[in-house]
């Protein structure tokens, strides 16, 4: 049916071949009326007089054109075309979890949740219609240019109240994904459902299915009588409520999981207090349309961090408000040629290039000694060494599977990791070897920093400020008067320094850090990253892409109105003039203006970024999720 293509079906102008499936071909079209693209799903010309496939067909396009929801693929109508049946419906211009999934190999746990809690509200509401999808699978979950959740193919959805709901020995649904009523025929209901959402979680999760034999039989077996091995199993040091999570949705009693859409939801709304601990971030996908740049592709491939306190609340309830609105040029991409003209402020990029890790793990912190010896820490004990500035880079055992979250490293071979468990790995050389202490057990830390090579910090949950005064050689801990997340600081002078955090927290000290005191906030969203170029001139960042900027030591903080649909996780100056930020979702963001203004780099990197380091030579290693090393030339 290839020869669609170039044709005109009413009013619709068939423009690619989309994909290819049991029932027919999916096409991209342009509808020349309403001046948008839409997809057309043809039933197969080789079906066409197979009853029980035209009233599948058929019903597909009824039942899903019942649900006007943000998570649904919309259905616009039914079309009859030269004894062709065709749906027209949305056009999702994005990928799906599968194909994502099997990219990723497995996906960050905040991404995960980020995709679940969008899934779990586009199915509730299809649940409160009183439909069950019976298919939910990685397939049919696409992810949209925006970062958006769509599901699709409710061809075999069906009505709760539709005669024909119970069959004994009918088993619809994809293997992989079938729950044991299904595969015993038995009567279906909202949970089953969820338990083909919390398999997908699973899969999301471990890289593979809950059960893979070679043969359907074996599968099916498996759902009735067997276990999935446990995800810590794939996944280290999975929190204990996640892995709950899962295992709840997939009990073989119906009884046993969670009864709605909405119970799910309120579960994982309980993980954002652990998540917001962790720091990480999404995916997204970027590219550059003839008419306007825009968005491409997610993930995230997210859930940051941006605490999913942090990340999803704001991405949830941001991304479709902006998406109506006339906002879209503020999230314009540039290139390199655009935005670094030769010599310009003394700063000058012409290209990002990627460097294997080889890990998989997501990186948190990077940091050069001099321009060539470089180190990257990240989850499950990630510790890498370059000798050659980021060409190559070598793992190095710690002997730990903490989450590690920041290092700071000395020219003399002191060196020093934070991480979760309060946890503190300390070096003189270089890491060849180590020891291991706990500040906190009951803590995480989150940023380490030296003032000079005596003076330094470590901040951490509920509040935690570490000082040492002897080149960490002991620490000890200050009150900080507050019981938040602290993420990052900054001193402008000798006396005054600021602390940042989550909640919109900010701390001062005006006596060289012995005490900090909290002062009024600008913000209700996390904060993240601090940095001055002078005692006047400074910038914050953190959730919902927020921006702020002083010009008088932080005496006065101005907003700056740069739209985003992600959190900013890094900020610095490189120069006076030049500012650079990261963020969840592959966000590069420049400034030229000392802060002023920003402008989004076309980055073409789609993990989410936790961190980067210049050098003194002007390069810039930028690390991110999932392994993600990037070089800034």
């Amino acid at each position: 049916m290839d020869e669609f293509i170039g044709k005109r079906i009413e009013n619709y102008k068939i423009i690619s071949l989309l994909g290819k499936g049991g029932m027919g071909m999916v096409y991209k079209a342009f509808d020349e009326k309403l001046d948008r693209y839409v997809a057309i799903k043809v039933l197969s010309d080789k079906i066409p007089d197979n009853p029980r496939f035209i009233e599948r067909f058929k019903r597909e396009a009824k039942n899903q054109a019942q649900l006007a929801h943000p998570n649904i693929v919309t259905v616009y109508g039914f079309i009859e075309y030269d004894n062709l049946l065709g749906i027209v419906m949305e056009y999702v211009d994005g990928e799906s979890l599968e194909k994502v999934i099997k990219r990723q190999r497995r996906l960050h746990i905040f991404d995960v949740v980020y995709i679940m809690k969008q899934l779990l509200k586009g199915m509730g509401h299809a649940h409160s219609k009183g439909f069950v999808h019976r298919d939910i699978k990685p397939s049919n979950i696409i992810l949209n240019s925006e970062g958006i959740v769509k599901i699709m193919d409710f061809g075999i959805s069906k009505a709760l109240n539709e005669k024909g709901v119970t069959r004994t020995g009918a088993k619809v649904g994809t293997v992989y994904y079938m729950s044991p009523e299904q595969v015993r025929g038995k009567e279906i209901t909202l949970t089953t459902d969820i338990y083909a959402i919390g398999c997908t979680m699973y899969e999301m999760l471990a890289g593979t299915a809950p059960f893979v034999y070679e043969s359907e039989y074996d599968i099916m077996e498996a759902h009735l009588k067997k276990e999935p091995a446990k995800l810590s199993q794939h996944l280290p040091a999975v929190p204990e409520q996640l892995e709950k999570i899962v295992s709840t949705a997939m009990q073989k009693n119906v009884e046993d999981r969670f009864q709605s859409c909405i119970s799910m939801l309120d579960a994982l709304a309980n993980l954002d207090s652990y998540l917001a601990d962790l720091q990480s971030k999404y995916f997204v996908r970027i590219v550059e349309d003839p008419k306007k740049t825009r968005i491409k592709s997610v993930f995230a491939t997210v859930f940051l961090i941006v605490t999913l306190s942090f990340l999803t609340v704001f991405v949830f309830n941001q991304v479709d408000e902006l998406l109506r609105s006339n906002q879209m040029p503020d999230l314009q991409r540039y290139n390199f040629e655009t935005l670094f003209k030769e010599g310009e402020a003394g700063v000058t990029f012409t290209k990002l290039l990627s460097s294997e890790s080889n890990t998989k793990f997501n990186i948190n912190s990077i940091k050069f000694v001099d321009e060539s010896f470089g180190f990257a820490v990240g989850d499950s004990g990630t510790l890498l060494v370059t000798v050659d500035s980021a060409k190559t880079w070598i793992p190095r055992n710690l002997n730990t599977k903490f989450n590690l979250s920041d290092a700071y490293f000395f020219s003399d071979g002191r060196s020093f990791i934070v991480g979760e468990k309060g946890m503190l790995m300390t070096s003189k050389d270089f890491f060849t070897t180590s020891s291991l202490a706990s500040l906190d057990r009951s803590s995480a830390l989150f940023k380490i920093y030296f003032i000079d090579k005596y003076s330094g910090y470590i901040l951490g949950s509920n509040g935690l400020i570490f000082r040492t005064e002897n080149g960490g050689e002991n620490w000890f801990k200050l009150n900080s008067s507050s019981n938040n997340n602290l993420f990052d600081l900054s001193f402008i002078n000798e006396n005054k320094g600021f602390i940042i955090g989550w909640r919109g927290t900010i701390l001062e000290t005006n006596d060289s850090g012995q005490n900090w005191l909290p002062i009024k906030s600008f913000t209700t969203k996390y904060l993240k990253s601090i940095d001055f170029y002078d005692e006047n001139l400074g910038l914050v960042v953190g959730g919902a892409g927020s921006i702020f900027r002083t010009e008088d030591g932080g005496e006065t903080w101005t907003k700056i109105e740069f739209k985003n649909i992600g959190g900013l996780q890094k900020v610095e100056f490189l120069n006076e003039y030049i500012a650079l930020a990261v963020g969840t979702k592959g966000i590069i963001c420049i400034s030229h203006d000392r802060g002023k203004s920003w402008k989004q780099i076309e980055s073409n990197f789609f993990n989410n970024l936790n961190d980067f380091f210049r050098t003194a030579g002007n390069k810039v290693f930028i690390v991110g999720a999932n392994g993600t090393i990037l070089k800034l030339m």
